[in-house]
């Protein structure tokens, strides 16, 4: 075939070219624009401390920080899943163990407000198979810890109870203990979340849901169960190394019926999610201002500072005024690897969230770091 002449209307090699090139130019300006908030991101100092720590074997998780109603950082390192490298995002559900009683003391917060609860009524009266000498603990002492109630023993983990089985097996007064003297366990909240359930006649995944994730739309929150699987839900790994370990340490899975701490400490939640409890609580949708000054702004009358819970307590926190340069409320959970964190101004306007799903991080040190440099 002779030659043919190319057609006017298309381009020739030299244009197509240095049209090619023109489009790999624009592309190059698109992903480098793109690529500036990034930078910005990482250059964040709450994304250098959880790298630094993840890197040295002492923080895997998620964090989420917050300033005037605004999110400033978000980050989340490691794995969900150490066996199948399944990556921690922000849609990463976590158990948060003790974190559990802030919502627990919300809920009981809303029937006193009510009127189907008294803080200062004995709980037999809504639980009578109570021991006949635990007949005289109210329900203010359970939520503050100086029920002089015993700590529960190991194998209250290590088969399911439901709720009411746990009360009978394993409620009973502490001997050695004075009255009213303030110590920490997770049966106060046991108690509690029976006698919620009994004032309602509803089980406390069901209450939880209806008056607390509802209302704020925390549709990745949810009560523990081990009878279904739960999507997105981090896996636990302990060695109790807290912050003094290595990336090679050997981690153990957690073992435990999550499940039986119930209001004391079976809920799981996003970080986002509870920032959205934050916000409500600042916004007085689950609690009146009158009732959030009272019971979960300040401490309570009379309450000591308590150097290993930093701070003295709310009805479902603490109230440190010594760490920082202005008061912080604290609520922190851990359970074998599950470890969590909540640190907010009083008026919530500085917000610092920290889930984990190993015990590897000295979390109230790393918290420390974490909300100062925001």
């Amino acid at each position: 075939m002779g030659n043919r002449a190319i057609p006017a209307h298309l381009p020739t090699c030299s244009a197509m070219a240095c049209c090619s090139l023109s489009m790999v130019l624009q592309r190059a300006c698109l992903l480098l624009i793109l690529a500036f908030p990034t930078i910005t991101a990482a250059q964040h100092p709450l994304v250098r401390l959880t790298q630094a720590a993840h890197q040295a074997g002492h923080f895997n998780g998620a964090v989420l920080a917050a300033r005037n109603g605004r999110v400033v950082a978000q980050v989340q390192q490691g794995d969900a899943n150490l066996q199948f490298g399944v990556p921690i995002t922000a849609a990463t559900r976590f158990p948060i163990a003790s974190m559990t009683k802030l919502f627990t003391a919300i809920l009981t917060l809303q029937l006193v407000e009510r009127g189907q609860l008294q803080l200062d009524t004995p709980a037999a009266t809504y639980l009578p198979e109570l021991p006949a000498t635990c007949h005289a603990i109210t329900i203010r002492q359970l939520l503050t810890h100086t029920s002089g109630l015993r700590n529960e023993p190991l194998q209250a983990y290590q088969a399911p109870y439901p709720t009411q089985d746990f009360v009978w097996r394993f409620v009973h007064l502490d001997s050695t203990r004075q009255a009213a003297t303030f110590t920490y366990n997770n049966v106060d909240y046991i108690v509690l979340t029976r006698v919620l359930e009994v004032v309602t006649k509803h089980p406390y995944a069901a209450l939880v849901a209806a008056n607390i994730f509802a209302p704020l739309h925390m549709h990745d929150s949810g009560v523990v169960s081990e009878a279904r699987i739960i999507p997105r839900l981090a896996y636990g790994y302990h060695n109790y190394s807290f912050g003094k370990g290595h990336p090679q340490d050997t981690l153990r899975n957690d073992r435990r019926y999550l499940s039986n701490y119930a209001g004391a400490g079976a809920l799981y939640s996003t970080a986002r999610d509870l920032y959205q409890l934050v916000q409500g609580l600042q916004a007085h949708t689950l609690l009146s201002a009158a009732t959030s000054e009272a019971y979960l702004l300040q401490p309570q009358p009379g309450a000591p500072f308590l150097e290993y819970a930093r701070g003295r307590s709310t009805l479902g926190s603490f109230f440190n005024d010594q760490t920082f340069a202005t008061p912080v409320l604290e609520r922190r959970g851990s359970i074998e690897g599950f470890n969590s964190v909540l640190l907010t101004s009083r008026d919530f306007t500085k917000v610092l969230i920290v889930l984990t799903n190993t015990d590897q991080a000295d979390l109230e040190q790393l918290g420390d770091q974490l909300y100062q440099a925001f």
